[in-house]
């Protein structure tokens, strides 16, 4: 079985929202539905740097020293792949947002706990509820 490193990052700001961006119709995966930045891992590529430069890619946000804090892990019978999905952790380092329209049409900040209103990945659910037990953690 063949295997993929996918990264991403919860971008929050000082309120404690996250930014998720919403996947463009004409995207070939999930199109539709609200995610938060990130990407394939490229060979040889170090995971936070990754994460720096999907973030780039996809935001046009320049973070700084993202913390991983989550993995999620699943098989695609279809492909035959595992997929591993590191998720890292940033504060906003303020910017306007630019978004890839190819990739993505919207994004908004929302409330952890608010995310249940969007039609999301898979792990993103799970994912806001440790990063809401990391950052309370983190501002005590």
């Amino acid at each position: 079985m063949d295997k993929g490193l996918i990264i991403h990052t919860v971008i929050y700001g000082d309120e404690g929202k996250v930014l998720v961006i919403k996947r463009s119709k004409i995207n070939d995966v999930l199109a539709e539905y609200w995610d938060i930045p990130g990407g394939t891992l490229e060979d040889g590529e170090d995971p936070a740097v990754g994460a720096i430069r999907e973030i780039k890619e996809e935001t046009g946000l320049d973070v700084q020293t993202p913390r991983l804090f989550f993995e999620y892990s699943n098989v695609d019978v279809g492909k035959n792949k595992q997929f591993v999905t590191l998720v890292f952790m940033a504060k906003y380092p303020g910017g306007e947002i630019t978004l890839n329209p190819e990739e993505h049409e919207e994004y908004t900040w929302i409330d952890p706990s608010e995310v249940g209103n969007y039609k999301t990945v898979a792990y993103l659910e799970e994912c806001l509820k440790e990063f809401s037990r990391n950052i309370s953690q983190i501002s005590q």
